[in-house]
């Protein structure tokens, strides 16, 4: 890959699309708040504020680190690892363009889709604070973290995203929604592998690491 294309994939697209979302996110959170100053916050809208408010801190989170983060030591940019990284990182922003069934009013199916998400998104929060400026979309060297979070999964991060996909989804579960799900799951699911590749050619220490830390679930996978 040319040093013009790896800068647009490794900076400058993660700057605008991060940055696109961070302001749509800004803008709902900023609703939210109206309603609550106005005294208009019921439980519903008050899971809805949280999520708003923890997306927020995610995309502000990505965005500081895309501005000020090094060089990759090592990188693996071939096609079908940049394809599922892009697909992991943003299908499911999309969701909502995807005819689906009407969402669902259950009491019980929203209150677990906002579970879901705050608990999703709290996880990725807590693992990128770890990962920090070693985070990237495509596969790149900047250090191994084994530590906090890192020392139950190899991929915390992908986890809680996973958490927070079901969230999103489960209120129009049964519909062209869940086929979205399944994709983004594949796509994390393959990131993993590429992600993995690289490591151990750089990290002679992550072989050990991954022998004794599951993957993606925590004494399963």
């Amino acid at each position: 890959m040319s040093e013009r294309a790896s800068f647009i994939l490794g900076r400058a697209l993660p700057l605008g699309v991060f940055g696109f979302l961070l302001a749509i996110q800004a803008e709902l959170a900023y609703s939210g708040v109206e309603q609550a100053v106005a005294g208009q916050l019921g439980r519903a809208e008050a899971m809805y504020l949280l999520n708003r408010v923890l997306t927020v801190v995610f995309f502000a989170f990505l965005l500081g680190i895309y501005a000020v983060r090094s060089k990759a030591i090592a990188h693996d940019h071939n096609p079908l690892a940049i394809a599922v990284a892009l697909i992991g990182s943003f299908i499911l922003y999309g969701i909502f363009l995807i005819p689906g069934q009407a969402r669902s009013t259950e009491v019980w199916v929203l209150a677990l889709s906002d579970i879901g998400l705050a608990c999703g998104m709290v996880l990725a929060l807590y693992s990128l604070s770890y990962l920090r400026n070693r985070f990237s979309i495509v596969p790149e060297a900047r250090g191994l973290v084994t530590t906090g979070p890192y020392q139950f999964v190899r991929h915390p991060i992908y986890l809680g995203e996973i958490i927070a996909g079901f969230g999103l989804v489960t209120p129009t579960l049964f519909s062209l929604h869940a086929l979205v799900l399944v994709v983004f799951i594949g796509a994390q699911l393959t990131r993993t592998y590429y992600e993995e590749r690289m490591l151990r050619r750089v990290y002679p220490t992550y072989e050990g690491y991954a022998r004794r830390t599951r993957r993606l679930i925590p004494f399963l996978v």
